[in-house]
């Protein structure tokens, strides 16, 4: 079970894991413990690592340590500020009450700020963590690489970046990922019910099972005028392995998280295959999508401004061409490798990376 919203302080200490743990620990006695997500184990490896004397290293790649669904995303809803000022109960639907919850939390914070070095997948991963109580000065932002996005700027990303070839008319616009409520495929889908020219604009939807999104999605394409549903398709779901035959074809790529999404994947590999991506510049999309470089932002919800932005560059599509070369290769996994180096060269040898 990865999540055990029935029993928080499981999460904290979990006995016959941490017994595992510790046996792990004291066989191999590690010069360095760097632990990458928690959610189906317990928090223990910190403790258990501290106690052998290893230096402790934390990836922040979600919010698991502060929430228990690991989004901050109340109740599927809207950004949530934390167990000390929301109901995680309410959140969860358990109804437990919130103490234990808040104790969850705050064991939680108390543990990463034991930690050597925490490297957080975004600038703004950090700061919500500061935010929370965690010592600044064990915090860098170390993005994380993508085999895939490597792969797509290999084979359609670098040629695409440089060309001049106008964009399809339609303009093939996708969206592809998770379709989880606070993905915002939702305030898409509202803009493509408002743009004006929907015959010079195509949607595709990759993602999730065929028979969930037209359960999730009907109602709303139900209300479109005809022209503009005709704009949508639904594709169902896709493997890694697809990307490059599926975003080969597309012209822009389309990413609106209701949340903040630590370090979306989606615009790594949007990316990786030359394709602007028109955002909401929420978690660790800012960093990578730089507003009229590589991408155009729209705020949170709006999807008023997003038909704006559609429409225009159907209308105008050297535009696309103008954001296709602002976009730079993206981070390698050896790129990655050489950083984690040198962080464990640094814990090792006592030195603080601010």
């Amino acid at each position: 079970m990865l999540h055990d919203f029935w029993n928080p302080l499981r999460e904290v200490h979990n006995p016959g894991f941490a017994r595992v743990c510790d046996e792990i620990i004291q066989d191999w006695r590690p010069d360095i413990v760097h632990i990458h997500n928690f959610p189906g184990l317990s928090f223990d490896p910190i403790r258990l690592a501290k106690r052998a004397v290893a230096n402790v290293i934390v990836s922040l790649h979600n919010y698991f340590p502060l929430c228990s669904r690991d989004d901050l995303f109340f109740a599927d809803t809207t950004v949530c500020s934390g167990p000390t000022r929301a109901s995680c109960s309410r959140c969860l639907g358990t109804m437990l009450g919130d103490d234990l919850y808040v104790q969850r939390y705050r064991a939680m914070v108390g543990l990463l700020n034991e930690c050597d070095a925490l490297l957080a997948v975004s600038s703004r991963v950090a700061e919500l963590y500061i935010e929370h109580g965690v010592r600044p000065e064990l915090l860098t932002v170390e993005r994380i690489g993508s085999t895939t996005a490597e792969r797509l700027w290999r084979e359609i990303g670098s040629s695409r970046s440089q060309s001049d070839v106008l964009p399809s008319t339609p303009l093939q616009v996708i969206f592809f990922g998770a379709l989880l409520p606070r993905k915002g495929l939702m305030t898409l889908l509202q803009a493509v019910r408002l743009v004006e020219n929907p015959n010079l604009v195509a949607v595709h939807v990759f993602g999730g099972e065929r028979e969930a999104n037209i359960a999730l999605y009907a109602q709303a394409l139900s209300i479109f005028p005809p022209a503009n549903r005709a704009c949508v398709e639904f594709h169902g779901p896709f493997a890694q392995t697809d990307l490059v035959e599926i975003l080969k074809h597309m012209d822009i790529a389309v990413f609106t998280p209701r949340w903040e999404d630590s370090g979306p994947q989606t615009v790594m590999e949007s990316l990786g295959a030359g394709l602007p991506v028109v955002c909401a510049p929420l978690g660790g999309v800012p960093d990578m999508i730089i507003d009229g470089k590589n991408g155009i932002h729209v705020n949170e919800g709006d999807a008023q401004a997003l038909a704006r932005v559609i429409d225009d560059l159907a209308m105008n599509p050297e535009r696309v061409i103008q954001l296709r070369r602002g976009i730079t290769p993206p981070r390698s996994m050896e790129d990655h490798r050489q950083a984690l180096d040198d962080v464990y060269k640094s814990v090792k040898s006592g030195a603080r990376r601010a």
